[in-house]
C-alpha cells in the first residue's frame, strides 16, 4: 500500500473529547444497499487469502497483523505520529463512513473500530455479522480490489476512547470509572495466565466478550444484555473502562457497552501490561461481594 509523506504528521493533534459518539450497526440489507456509495469505505481485517479468495464489493484490506504490531509499541498509542502514514493509506475524506468486518466474531473487527475512533474517524462502526454469513446468504461476493488513493488524514487522538495504566489506577481508588474485564472466566479468576501473573484488576466485574456476539458475528439484542449487565453490578451511563489481554476482546466489550449508553475508554494494554507490572494490584479466585 503506498503512503504519503511522513510530513503529514504534523497535521496530527490531541483532540478534545466530541461527546459520546454512538457506536454504530450496519445491518447486512442496509450495507447492500449502500455498496455503491462513494463515500463508504469498507474494511476487511480478515488474512489476506480469505480476502483474495473472496470479499465484499469494495472493501479494502488491511493488515490486521501489522497494526497490532505497531499498537503493541510502547508509547505508539499516545504518539499521532505512529498512525498518520497508516491512515493516510485508508484513503478517508471529511464525509467517509468507516465500517468494518471480519470472520472473527467481531475480536477482529472491533479492534478496528476502537482504533480509528480513538484516531478520529467521525463515523465508524462495524457490520452485523460476518463474512461467512454473508456469503452464505448469497450477497454479493467479489474478488477485485479497489484502488485507493492515500490521503492526508489528520490524526486526533480521542482521550474519552483510551485508558492508561494511571487511568486503571486512578478508577480503582477513586471510583471514576467501572472496570470491565472483557477476558475468559479462567483467566478473570486467575487461573489461566498469559502473562507474569494471572487475575484480574481490583473491583472489576466480568463480562467475556464472547457472550456477547453469536457464532455468525451478530450482536445480541440489547434485551438480553441489559439484565446481565445490572447482574454484575455495572450502573446504567457510568464510565467504563474495559480491558482483556491486548485489545481485541475490549473492544467488543466497549462497543456494545458505548451502544448501550456507557461513556466507555479502552485500556487498550490491558493484562499484557497490568499483569507483567510488578507494582499493580491483583486479586484472583472467587470474587469478594462487594457493597
Amino acid at each position: 500500500m503506498d503512503l504519503v509523506s511522513p510530513l503529514l504528521a504534523l497535521c496530527s493533534m490531541i483532540a478534545t473529547p466530541q461527546g459520546d459518539q454512538p457506536a454504530r450497526l450496519l445491518s447486512f440489507d442496509r450495507l447492500e444497499a449502500r455498496l455503491d456509495d462513494p463515500d463508504l469505505r469498507i474494511l476487511d481485517v480478515r488474512p489476506r487469502d480469505s480476502y483474495d479468495a473472496g470479499h465484499i464489493p469494495g472493501a479494502l484490506w488491511v493488515d490486521a497483523s501489522a497494526v497490532e504490531a505497531t499498537a503493541s509499541v510502547p508509547g505508539a498509542l499516545e504518539d499521532p505520529k505512529a498512525w498518520g502514514d497508516w491512515a493516510a493509506g485508508l484513503g478517508l475524506g471529511p464525509d467517509t463512513a468507516v465500517y468494518v468486518y471480519d470472520a472473527n466474531r467481531q475480536k477482529d473487527a472491533a479492534r478496528f473500530w476502537w482504533l480509528l475512533s480513538y484516531l478520529g474517524v467521525e463515523e465508524v462502526g462495524l457490520i452485523d455479522g460476518g463474512f461467512p454469513l454473508w456469503q452464505s446468504e448469497g450477497r454479493p461476493v467479489s474478488t477485485d480490489e479497489p484502488e485507493v488513493d492515500p490521503r492526508p488524514f489528520p490524526v486526533r487522538l480521542r482521550p474519552d476512547r483510551y485508558a492508561s495504566r494511571s487511568d486503571v489506577l486512578d478508577a480503582i481508588e477513586s471510583g471514576s470509572a467501572q472496570v470491565v474485564d472483557a477476558r475468559s472466566e479462567a483467566e478473570h479468576l486467575g487461573e489461566e495466565a498469559r502473562s507474569t501473573r494471572g487475575g484480574r484488576v481490583p473491583t472489576a466485574c466480568h463480562l467475556e466478550w464472547a457472550t456477547l456476539v453469536d457464532e455468525q458475528g451478530r450482536f445480541l439484542p440489547e434485551e438480553a444484555i441489559r439484565p446481565r449487565l445490572e447482574a454484575i453490578g455495572l450502573e446504567p451511563g457510568r464510565p467504563v473502562i474495559t480491558h482483556c489481554q491486548g485489545g481485541g476482546r475490549a473492544s467488543v466489550d466497549a462497543f456494545v457497552l458505548q451502544r448501550l449508553g456507557f461513556p466507555s475508554r479502552n485500556y487498550y494494554l490491558g493484562w499484557s501490561d497490568w499483569g507483567n507490572a510488578g507494582e499493580t494490584p491483583v486479586e484472583s479466585g472467587a470474587a469478594p461481594r462487594r457493597p
